[in-house]
């Protein structure tokens, strides 16, 4: 279900960067099994998504067989487990596999294994040859409501986007990635569409809902260290000015900085809850920290953030919320 807030209103302007856009019923908030997503910074926690099954993952066993080691795939769930029972950070399972079958097989044993059975999970393949029919085996299961697609690209096909109706898949990320597309104005034509000496192209949003897609995350796409400062006003545009929640991955540019590499394991991990932190500050609805070993440390520092801004809010401008299922009950 979407709600909305309260202030319902529409009118046509320009942003800091000329692009037309229309601010009507801001801002979405989610509700995907028991996680809500987006609203107003401060008012629902940032969602935290952990990865699990990626490649480095020391719980798999053979990535090619699809092999892994249930005892420790079930310790570093408890981590994000306990990490959001003692912070009331809300958390997805960003499952990854490496082919269909192996993808099927990791999506099953997390939705059969979390404390909550409603507890959502992002499918996350390589690209559409493996989440595909992956998504149709698991919407065979009955996994509808907890699979969230990951991602709906620009190269999509038709054919993709045919089976993603086909399937009924209710909630996918965007993935506003484009090498000609990097900058906030350009991102909003990789959302809303474009025109081109090629003609009119498509954007995400259009192609989402084409395909009957109603809950719709948008990944503002990090390319390296130093752009998630520009990921963050996406952010923060997107929220903004198209409604919609928002959020991006820091992890993969954390890890493959070659600085970071040789500074070692310590400082991987400092750089990845300092970007966490700021991310947080900066609105972010969600955000995919990289491995999910990482909760404990990553959980904390996104709660500290989402109290300190909560309390700002409710001392200042009086604003309402659920203080006994907000970071701000747990972290004073």
């Amino acid at each position: 279900m979407v709600t909305r807030k309260d202030y319902t209103f529409s009118c046509i302007f320009y942003n800091r960067w000329k692009v037309m856009v229309t601010r009507e019923g801001l801002q979405e908030v989610l509700d995907i099994g028991n996680v809500n997503i987006g609203g107003e910074s401060g008012i629902n926690p940032t969602c935290m998504v952990g990865s699990m099954f990626h490649r480095g993952d020391k719980a798999v066993t053979d990535h090619k067989r699809g092999t892994f080691v249930k005892d420790k795939v079930l310790d570093v769930l408890g981590i994000m487990e306990k990490a959001s029972r003692e912070t009331c950070i809300p958390f997805i399972v960003d499952v990854v596999g490496n082919s269909p079958e192996n993808l099927v097989k990791y999506c099953t044993f997390i939705a059969e294994h979390t404390e909550n059975k409603h507890q959502p999970f992002l499918m996350d393949g390589l690209n559409d040859t493996v989440r595909i029919p992956a998504v149709k085996a698991l919407a065979q299961q009955g996994l509808g409501d907890r699979l969230i697609y990951n991602s709906i690209e620009p190269k999509i096909s038709d054919d993709s986007l045919e089976t993603l109706a086909d399937c009924k898949v209710k909630h996918a990320v965007l993935l506003a990635f484009d090498s000609r597309f990097l900058l906030p104005e350009q991102k909003f034509k990789l959302l809303r569409g474009w025109g081109d000496r090629k003609g009119k192209m498509e954007g995400l949003i259009p192609k989402a809902k084409r395909c009957g897609i109603r809950n719709l995350l948008v990944d503002a796409a990090v390319l390296d260290m130093p752009s998630i400062g520009i990921a963050a006003r996406i952010i923060q545009d997107v929220k903004e000015f198209l409604g919609y929640p928002a959020g991006c991955a820091p992890s993969n540019a954390i890890f493959k900085c070659q600085k970071f590499m040789e500074l070692g394991r310590d400082a991987r991990k400092s750089s990845l809850v300092t970007a966490c932190g700021f991310l947080a500050s900066q609105g972010a609805d969600f955000i995919l920290f990289g491995p999910a070993s990482y909760a404990s440390e990553a959980f904390m520092a996104v709660a500290q953030v989402d109290a300190f801004i909560a309390y700002a809010k409710r001392r200042i401008e009086r604003l309402k919320f659920d203080a006994g299922t907000h970071p701000l009950s747990r972290v004073f």
